[in-house]
């Protein structure tokens, strides 16, 4: 969805705006040592821009701006930043600045807005910066004042942008259940559905993607879109708030953003984010070497006849999680060792199989996209949440209840063939479809639609 489009001011109206007093002093105190970009109609102003003096700020509104954005950074001089290869010499702070993004509803983004707020206060924050974005959700701010000046012996200014995306990771992890369930009772599942299970930040997002200069919307700044005004607010009225406070004849200057802060008061959220870095970079690195250990790549592909039954399953046609199987069997015929050119074939052939076939350019762009990675991903373990189970293809049979992943099943059973140990016990259950001759674990109900299906066709027929 794309922005909401407002009627534009007048531009006598828009200057008349930025003329005021009470908004200036605030974007004298808000620009202090930010780097500081203006909007035009015509797109943004030269990079890097300061406000030092009330003329600077007059001058960029007198050339036409009606927009301003501001680092989260705080530079010694941010005129410098273009002749300084290294940022980390020029900067002194940052304030932590997060932004809410919901396209689907700004009720479901005031809601996630409030969980942010609580989640903070459980950490011991007092003084929480809000304000309205200007569009379709909402910026929670924490003045840098208030995260501890050293962290691991280093100032806190030389550890950005890793701790700042961390602790918001560690505060997205900490809402994600929560926020689920919001999402769910706004009606939004299907839009939460992501190849590797729910994920709320598909709908209602708190944003953890920024870097090196990172803008963002200046409070009291107008929203070049809207036209509303980027409005901060008691983090007491977020449940109260409503667009038409923002419109530019209802908007007084009473509340500050970044302002109010006591020092160190974030020292526990950064405690706990650090140790969340450190688990995260660990479950990382392991993954890495499990991944290398257990599942290289063969030369030649392993057959499907050594396929798990529960890939089986898959392979059969779906009525729900198509995306997720379609997630799983790019990456499990990736890894046993099929070639981009048989991985296209069959893919398309489930595709078929499928009870509603996705969209052919939703299907191309998987395709693509995991094409284009340089390492080869097994897919999801079976005890993954969101997976085998919850979509009910898990078969479980003796093997696959030993086994952490379908790669690993495979792999086991062709190399069983191999040194002709026969397969196990498993192989004695094998039934076989008595049309095309294809073998299922069991007389399941997989195996009773494709007989069944088979029968109907009234021909012999292989499914690969």
């Amino acid at each position: 969805m794309g922005e909401e489009e407002g009627k534009r001011p007048q531009d006598w109206k828009i200057r008349q705006y930025y003329e005021q007093d009470e908004l200036i002093e605030k974007f004298l105190r808000t620009s202090e040592y930010r780097e500081i970009t203006p909007t035009y109609p015509k797109g943004y102003g030269k990079r890097p821009d300061a406000i030092n003096f009330r003329g600077d700020f007059e001058e960029l509104v007198n050339n036409g701006a009606i927009a301003f954005h501001a680092s989260v950074e705080r530079w010694k001089n941010p005129l410098l930043i273009d002749n300084v290869s290294n940022l980390d010499n020029l900067r002194e702070a940052w304030d932590l600045v997060m932004d809410i993004d919901c396209d689907y509803s700004f009720e479901l983004a005031k809601e996630t807005a409030q969980l942010l707020v609580e989640e903070l206060r459980q950490h011991d924050i007092k003084n929480i910066s809000v304000k309205f974005s200007g569009n379709r959700g909402f910026h929670i701010g924490i003045r840098g004042e208030a995260l501890p000046e050293n962290v691991n012996d280093q100032h806190f200014s030389q550890l950005y942008p890793n701790l700042a995306r961390g602790i918001v990771d560690y505060l997205r992890e900490q809402l994600e259940e929560q926020l689920i369930e919001k999402v769910e009772e706004y009606g939004y599942r299907e839009e939460m559905e992501t190849d590797q299970g729910l994920d709320p930040y598909q709908v209602s997002d708190i944003e953890n993607d920024w870097g090196q200069r990172h803008l963002f919307r200046m409070p009291y700044s107008l929203h070049d879109g809207s036209w509303l005004v980027s409005l901060p607010i008691d983090p007491e009225e977020i449940k109260n708030f409503e667009k038409e406070q923002a419109e530019i004849e209802n908007v007084d200057f009473e509340t500050d953003f970044l302002e109010d802060y006591e020092k160190g008061e974030a020292k526990n959220l950064v405690i706990q984010a650090m140790d969340f870095i450190e688990e995260r970079r660990k479950e990382k690195k392991e993954e890495r070497m499990n991944q290398d250990r257990d599942f290289e790549r063969p030369e030649d592909a392993i057959p499907e006849k050594y396929f798990p039954p529960t890939v089986k399953n898959i392979l059969e046609g779906l009525e729900d999680g198509r995306k997720r199987g379609l997630f799983i069997l790019i990456n499990f015929y990736r890894t046993v060792g099929y070639s981009w050119e048989e991985i296209e074939s069959k893919i398309w052939q489930w595709n078929e199989r499928n009870n509603e076939a996705l969209r052919e350019a939703y299907v191309k762009g998987q395709l693509n996209w995991h094409r284009n990675r340089d390492e080869d991903v097994p897919p999801p373990n079976y005890d993954a949440n969101g997976y085998y189970k919850d979509m009910q293809v898990y078969e479980g049979d003796n093997l696959e209840e030993q086994v952490p992943n379908p790669v690993s099943y495979a792999f086991r059973k062709a190399n069983r063939r191999e040194d002709g140990n026969g397969g196990g016990e498993e192989d004695d259950e094998d039934v076989e479809c008595p049309y095309c001759g294809k073998s299922y674990k069991s007389e399941n109900h997989y195996y009773k639609r494709h007989v069944k299906e088979c029968e109907g066709d009234g021909e012999v027929r292989k499914i690969s």
